[in-house]
């Protein structure tokens, strides 16, 4: 909240704007080999100080470099930082406007290109060009592209192979670190930011949008770098050399002293063309004057003490040289060094005017002037960083006074009364007479008293502004209660807002300060205003994780769900900052999880996204609609698609199980969470998808099933085998390495198949899942899982064993129930030793021996009950059941001890209206397969939330009071009755304030 250091036009818009850049090596390029050679590509990622620069190269090599007094970078392309110029146009590719360098044709009329054209030889290349590198830099003239070298450019491009970089934040969608990709395309990460990513495919089939660029980013590492276009290497700006306010070709720069040394006759022949000649002029000659402007063609406008401002040829000027040693500033014969005691020049004109080129002018510098700093940073070209008024500007060392070295010694004045009499004026906090400073101060520094002193002058000013604050503000966000009573008494304005939009409420907020909250809200303060971010408040509070903030602003009636300008609502905050306590407050106090943001997100869509699974379960614990949670966004995605697409289990587990997630629903490409499931390789969520009932036959938009993605993915991997492996015999052999992504995409083509992939199916294309299978061992276990499928009669796993035989020993019984999968393989001797089911290769999480019945005791228990997983009773005495004997859980199926044990064998349904079902187990050989829970019937909750839907309309649209008739009458609080109920109110029933105004409905 304070108003910092102005770093300089020169400096600090130039590190703002240089971030993202990409850049190749300079001309005094001394480091090798680390950017990989001349013509390679790396990426700005910040800026260490205006003299040094971090670089992150696209082999993955980062170091500083420097872009002041020696340049070690070029810019190659800096459309990547957002730079534009406004109201331009490639006259070749219509780009408009023009992101980056733009090119002006110096012997055309109003003739652009952008850098793509430029370097790609649009236009004649006899023509010479000005080069400007941002709006309003200065024009560089540059020789013309035919006589100039081009070299080629290399890094991140098409055809590049990458590997996760050192900004990587996307888990594994690249299949896992090391794993590889191909660079099909560089896009722009958003329309601010052209050409700042690279679309990848990855080895495993995935594909996305990857920052290059982008704010610094470098989420890729090239490993096989590729071939760009060619550049004009020497027409490329050295990075630094054109930031604002730097010399020019003419030697001259804006805040520079020149003198007019030449004879009159010689100065009045250079002006033609130049400004000409007056005789008011004549003051010039013999006077040193300041360059405050140079124009378009290089000519220098100069101001002198008169005021006035003539414009020369610079030919005509010699400028005055100052050497500025690098340790220390000098200033006409002041020389500065860190830490000493100065003060600045009390004359307003005359600092505006030295301030050009210099750190410039901002009108919260006034209060600063006259008054003692301290020198903390002094910059290559002399301008000094003061630290003055409990902030910190740059100023021209014209401007300034030197009062005390850091050693405490004063110039020319020995008994150091002088020192004395400042320091004093120095410490007695900073007033300059101006009641509202002092005012500002006193409340930001809690002294009451001193308020209150202020405020009873006659020149004071309750609502008087201080370095872009009121007293209010200040005393708000350091929680001085006292002070802010003191103000109220004062008649303070609570809805002030300061040069960012924030009112006292934010500052409170910001300051973590409960208390002020609540008084500021009983002097009726706007809980809900926003700030020029559109963020209440509440927003700030939960983003800052102030949770009492939040707790008091809610019990206090703010609105809980109200946007900001990236339309997020402080759900969407609470999710992202995992503050799981400050969601479940939001939420009893009836935040709308269905308000989405700019980017058609809800608040359960990007729990989803974000892989959140506590955040997921709360919301779906307080879910006020059930059907809420397949809400779609404006693409068809539900908040199962981004999970699917995203790998996040926990939260799709939750989805389909908590929140009875509809697991058919299609996207605008017709695809179901499957389908992205299968396409990503997502093993677990498939597995997961297919065992809680999801249509293994849905077709998408191409006519496309699961199955024919799997065996698409399936032959592509192969494909890929060819490629990288250089035995190519012994891999056609089948002696080659067997990738995790071949493993990955037949499993789950089997599983696919053995759970009732219809292998027949054919696409738009006229393609059945086994057109696209070139490996004939594959197609004929598709096919045999399918046919066991169907005929639910599958040989156990181990064909020459009894059905109850141990598959490790042979000896024992099986005799071990194995959770979650519930599968039956081995006996308890050998069970301690198997880490996954011998069936279905799932983990085994832990194993119960299977005892006798605990109805009969006659014979062993023989019926696996779904879905607590228990078995305890014998086939005779579970038909009679319909609870678990052991957990008294309703058994919606009785799976028999055959198919535990991988055999065939009949399920028994007690419901008719349940939600899950289990089929039976498939093996088939060559593929273990998993438990199948079946598919799901709907209908019965089709219903239920179609019945819930109703009477939630119902509520929103009955009169509250009398439940029969419709509203169609409101009131000023926004709540609402019917009219023959609402001519007898007098007070809202719902919230109790008094019914001021009544409006009717049509």
């Amino acid at each position: 909240m304070e108003a910092g250091a102005s770093g300089g036009a020169r400096t600090t818009r130039f590190m703002m704007e240089g971030v993202g850049a990409r850049v190749i090596r300079g001309p005094e390029w001394k480091w090798g080999k680390q950017d990989g050679g001349e013509g390679h590509v790396g990426t700005v990622r910040n800026f260490e100080s205006p003299e040094e620069v971090v670089v992150v190269w696209d082999n993955g090599t980062a170091a500083n470099y420097r872009c002041s007094g020696a340049f070690d970078l070029r810019v190659l392309d800096s459309a990547t930082t957002g730079v534009k110029h406004e109201g331009t146009m490639c006259d070749t590719c219509r780009q408009q406007p023009i992101f980056g360098i733009r090119w002006k044709c110096a012997e055309c009329g109003n003739y652009d290109l952008c850098s793509i054209c430029y370097h790609g030889d649009k236009h004649h290349l006899r023509h010479r060009f000005y080069r400007m590198a941002t709006p309003g830099s200065e024009r560089v003239l540059l020789e013309p592209r035919r006589k100039s070298k081009k070299i080629a450019i290399r890094g991140i491009f098409p055809g590049a192979r990458v590997v996760r970089g050192v900004d990587w934040q996307w888990e594994d969608q690249d299949g896992g670190n090391g794993r590889r990709g191909k660079v099909n395309e560089i896009q722009d990460w958003s329309a601010a930011s052209p050409r700042s990513a690279a679309y990848v495919i990855w080895d495993n089939g995935a594909k996305n949008l990857y920052r290059v660029g982008f704010e610094g980013m470098a989420d890729l590492k090239v490993v096989n770098d590729a071939k760009g276009q060619t550049v004009y290497r020497d027409h490329l700006p050295l990075l630094g050399e054109q930031g604002p306010g730097r010399t020019g070709p003419h030697g001259l720069q804006i805040g520079d002293q020149v003198n007019v040394d030449l004879e009159l006759e010689i100065v009045q022949s250079l002006q033609h063309g130049h400004g000409s000649w007056t005789d008011g002029m004549f003051e010039c000659l013999g006077t040193t004057g300041i360059v405050v402007s140079i124009d378009e063609d290089h000519d220098i406008v100069v101001s002198y003490p008169s005021g006035n401002r003539w414009t020369f040829n610079p030919a005509v000027l010699s400028k005055v040289q100052t050497p500025v040693p690098v340790a220390t500033s000098t200033s006409d014969n002041q020389t500065f060094a860190v830490g000493d005691l100065v003060q600045i020049c009390n004359d307003l004109e005359k600092i505006k005017l030295l301030q050009r080129g210099h750190g410039e002018w901002a009108e919260a510098m006034a209060p600063t002037l006259g008054k003692i700093g301290r020198v903390q940073q002094i910059y290559h070209d002399g301008d000094l960083k003061i630290e003055v008024c409990s902030t910190s500007w740059t100023y021209n060392p014209q401007a300034i006074i030197k009062v005390a070295s850091s050693d405490g010694s004063v110039p020319g004045n020995s008994n150091g009364e002088r020192l004395s009499a400042l320091l004093k004026k120095l410490f007695e906090t900073h007033v300059s007479g101006d009641v509202n400073e002092e005012l500002v101060k006193s409340a930001a520094n809690g002294d009451s008293a001193k308020c209150e002193e202020c405020l009873k002058r006659l020149d004071a000013d309750v609502n008087g502004v201080f370095a872009g604050h009121t007293a209010l503000q200040a005393a708000s966000h350091n929680g001085h209660l006292d002070v802010i009573k003191i103000l109220l008494r004062y008649k303070a304005d609570v809805e002030i807002e300061d040069k960012d939009g924030d009112r006292a409420v934010h500052h409170a907020a910001f300051g973590d300060e409960s208390g002020v909250m609540a008084l500021v809200a009983g002097a009726g303060a706007d809980l809900n205003a926003r700030n020029k971010r559109r963020q209440t408040a509440l927003h700030i509070a939960v983003n800052k994780g102030h949770a009492g903030v939040v707790r008091t602003l809610l019990e206090l009636g703010c609105h809980p769900s109200l946007q900001d300008a990236e339309g997020d609502t402080p759900l969407h905050d609470a999710i992202s900052k995992k503050r799981d306590d400050m969601l479940a407050l939001l939420l009893d106090y009836a935040a709308d999880i269905t308000r989405t943001n700019n980017t058609g997100f809800n608040a359960l869509h990007h729990a989803a996204l974000r892989g959140n699974p506590s955040a997921m379960r709360i919301l779906l614990t307080k879910l006020p609609r059930p059907w809420i949670v397949d809400e779609k966004k404006d693409d068809g995605y539900t908040a199962l698609h981004l999970a699917a697409l995203n790998n996040h289990v926990e939260v799709a587990e939750l989805l389909a199980r908590v929140g009875k997630a509809d697991l058919d629903l299609q996207n605008v490409n017709l695809q179901t969470a499957l389908h992205l499931a299968v396409e990503r390789q997502h093993t677990q969520i498939v597995r997961l998808l297919v065992r809680e009932g999801a249509n293994v036959n849905v077709a998408d938009k191409d006519g496309d099933t699961p199955l024919h993605e799997a065996l698409r993915h399936h032959t592509l991997s192969q494909l890929r085998q060819l490629q990288d492996v250089q035995d190519v015999g012994r891999l056609l052999m089948g002696l080659g390495a067997q990738g995790q992504d071949k493993k990955s995409s037949s499993f789950i083509a089997c599983f696919l198949a053995a759970h009732g992939a219809d292998l027949e199916l054919k696409n738009k294309k006229g393609q059945t899942p086994l057109d696209l299978c070139p490996d004939p061992n594959l197609c004929k276990t598709l096919t045999n899982c399918h046919k066991n499928k169907e005929s639910h009669d599958i040989e156990p796993a181990t064909p020459s064993a009894a059905i109850d035989e141990c598959l490790v020993c042979s000896d024992g019984k099986r005799d071990m129930l194995f959770s979650p999968c519930g599968h039956v393989s081995c006996c308890n001797a050998c069970a301690p030793r198997v880490k996954k089911c011998l069936i279905c290769r799932e983990n085994v999480a832990s194993r119960i021996k299977i005892e006798e019945c605990v109805v009969c005791s006659d014979r062993k228990a023989g019926v696996l009950f779904r879905p607590c997983g228990h078995m305890c009773a014998c086939e005779s005495c579970a038909t009679l059941m319909k609870k678990c004997v052991q957990c008294r859980v309703q058994i919606q199926h009785m799976v028999p001890l055959s198919v535990c044990c991988g055999g065939g064998g009949t399920i028994s349904e007690v419901k008719a209206d349940v939600e899950e079902d289990v089929a039976p187990l498939n093996n088939s050989g060559g593929e273990a397969v998993l438990m199948n829970n079946g598919s799901r019937d709907t209908s019965h909750s089709d219903i239920q939330k179609l019945q819930q839907q109703l009477q939630d309309i119902k509520e929103q649209t009955m009169c509250p009071v009398c439940l029969d008739r419709l509203k169609n009458m409101i009131f000023l609080c926004g709540h609402g009755t019917c009219q023959m109920c609402g001519d007898r109110m007098s007070e809202c029933p719902i919230c109790r304030k008094a019914v001021d105004k009544r409006i009717l409905l049509y």
